[in-house]
């Protein structure tokens, strides 16, 4: 390398290499053609890099702040935040065994050290991810702890959630959305067929893949049935400890949210096709207070009053769906899922989107611009 490196930059480029983000050979040919004024400043430094595609935005700057150490967890690298779930940070990251992307789950120890909870919650979700294989749920490719952080490695799913979508461009069609919440559904029927209720389903726990499939994500918060339930509730919910979102949430649910069924996911389902309809949430604005208090005494206004394009008899359903009492809704997912088919249309869906192969490719420039459009997250 030239001689001239400032400190900083030298400093920079040594943990570059130790840490393989850029290979040793490659970072001195990389320094050999820098521009002068890249030698002696760290921001340009990792500017340059950055305009290469050796490093993300967000990777340049943990560097920046001293931190590059941390973006490496066991064979992953981070590559941006992507938000934050129930259980833990996730972020885009990069397997080096397959040079793949993945949507990487971190529990830090500063989120459980202090709170034994926190870890227990994300064990849970990592031995149920790893039990769960379904077309329209979000894979589970790894799970397993790195140094003292805790990880889950999910498949990437490019593509906005629902709620995103509808918010850039307005209520679904009939159609679309039938396609969407019969896959939705059938992923549903899967979980309740595995003794499992997620508890959280909502437009930003959706995501719509560049085909216009869905794929559920996040059990964070699912339930277990018949599990034990915990002393310490605030580890599953419990009487007087609420889980789930406020927005989308089944009045049994805020009651005792260890003691429901399959019925409360759709109800949740219900809301969430209420919301991909129409543009707006059941029942906007108030405190939680008021939510709870809405969801068990009152009806929102109909579907069709807000989206007169809406066809009787899928406005119907999702009335069925959000009643009251479990009783009075649809039995299963997979009864939700024939009472939506005749709003599919003839039109052929694509096929499932394909995973592209393994390739060793560096980070694009617009790699942020990619992954803003997905934030999963949970209340």
């Amino acid at each position: 390398m030239r001689t001239s490196l400032a400190d900083e930059v030298h400093g920079i480029a040594q943990v570059l290499v130790q840490l393989g983000f850029v290979p040793r050979e490659e970072l001195t040919q990389i320094v050999n053609r820098l521009p002068d004024h890249c030698l002696s400043s760290a921001d340009d430094f990792l500017l340059y890099l950055v305009r290469l595609g050796w490093l993300s935005a967000f990777q340049a700057s943990r560097f920046r702040e001293g931190m590059g150490r941390r973006l490496v967890i066991g064979s992953y690298d981070l590559l941006a935040p992507l938000g934050q779930g129930g259980s833990g940070l996730v972020y885009l990251a990069r397997n080096r065994r397959t040079d793949g992307p993945v949507a990487l789950k971190i529990l830090p120890p500063s989120r459980y050290r202090h709170e034994e909870r926190q870890l227990t919650r994300f064990q849970r979700e990592m031995a149920i991810n790893a039990r769960l294989h379904h077309p329209h749920l979000t894979s589970c490719l790894e799970s397993g702890q790195a140094r003292d952080i805790y990880y889950l490695a999910m498949e990437y799913v490019p593509g906005p959630t629902l709620r995103q979508k509808v918010l850039a461009g307005g209520p679904l069609s009939a159609q679309l959305a039938a396609r969407l919440f019969i896959e939705v559904a059938d992923a549903l029927d899967y979980i309740h067929q595995a003794g499992l209720i997620h508890r959280d389903l909502k437009p930003g726990n959706i995501i719509v893949t560049p085909h216009q499939h869905a794929k559920l994500l996040d059990l964070g918060f699912a339930l277990v049935t018949g599990e034990s339930i915990p002393e310490d509730r605030r580890i599953i919910g419990g009487r007087g400890y609420v889980v789930g979102t406020m927005d989308f949430i089944a009045p049994e649910q805020i009651a005792d949210p260890t003691r429901v069924d399959g019925r409360a996911d759709l109800y949740s389902l219900g809301c969430s096709m209420y919301f991909a309809l129409t543009g707006r949430v059941p029942f906007p604005g108030g405190s939680s207070h008021d939510k709870i208090r809405r969801h068990r005494q009152q009806s929102p206004p109909p579907v069709r009053s807000l989206n007169p394009h809406i066809p009787a008899g899928f406005a119907e359903l999702i009335e069925r769906l959000m009643a009251k009492q479990p009783e009075s809704r649809p039995g299963t997912a997979q009864d939700v899922r024939r009472m939506l088919l005749p709003w599919i249309g003839d039109d052929l869906p694509l096929p499932l989107d394909v995973k592209p192969p393994p390739r060793r490719l560096r980070v694009p420039l617009d790699w942020e611009a990619m992954t803003a459009s997905q934030q999963p997250a949970s209340s």
